[in-house]
């Protein structure tokens, strides 16, 4: 369990201010830490479930232009480091599982903060990624749902927006 979190804390750190390349991977370690908590049919579940998304947000996002980051990908790197060892901190009571899993949350919400929209939408699939882990966690079909939930929400979204956005940018150079 300490493993697969530290390699997902460790992927979802690396990929910040990055586009969707390393989703597939980050799907991958994410249903392995969260089958490493959880068992049955939820386990079985999440992990389909995140290596499916992970793969298919992937497919389609690989298709805008890919996005080199830049120095100011290290301000949520540090935010993120910040907000870790503040949840260590203050969560140490919660138990470790628990508060691995809401730093994954919390990584992909600092991904979110900064960047252009198609860093940003990542950070969003990440955090909405570290709630179905979290619903593996607390064995949770309501959040698990939610997450999921959350994730066509994003994925209409990005559907809808994520064109849009690419074709003023090319407009406006």
């Amino acid at each position: 369990m300490i493993v697969g979190f530290g390699v997902l804390l460790l992927l979802a750190l690396a990929g910040l201010g990055r586009d969707g390349r390393g989703l597939p991977l980050y799907g991958l370690v994410c249903a392995f830490a969260g089958a490493t908590v959880c068992g049955g049919l939820l386990a079985l579940l999440t992990s389909v479930t995140l290596v499916g998304l992970n793969i298919g947000a992937w497919i389609w996002l690989r298709r805008f232009a890919p996005h080199a980051p830049d120095r100011g990908a290290v301000l949520p790197v540090v935010g993120a480091l910040l907000l870790l060892l503040a949840l260590g901190l203050s969560g140490a009571s919660l138990g470790l599982a628990p508060v691995l899993g809401a730093g994954v949350v919390l990584i992909g919400l600092c991904g979110a903060a900064f960047g252009p929209s198609l860093v940003q939408f990542t950070g969003l699939l990440v955090a909405a990624d570290g709630l179905i882990v979290m619903a593996c966690i607390l064995q949770s079909w309501p959040l698990f749902v939610a997450a999921v939930a959350l994730w066509g929400v994003l994925g209409a979204l990005g559907v809808t927006l994520l064109p849009r956005l690419a074709w003023r940018r090319v407009e406006e150079n």
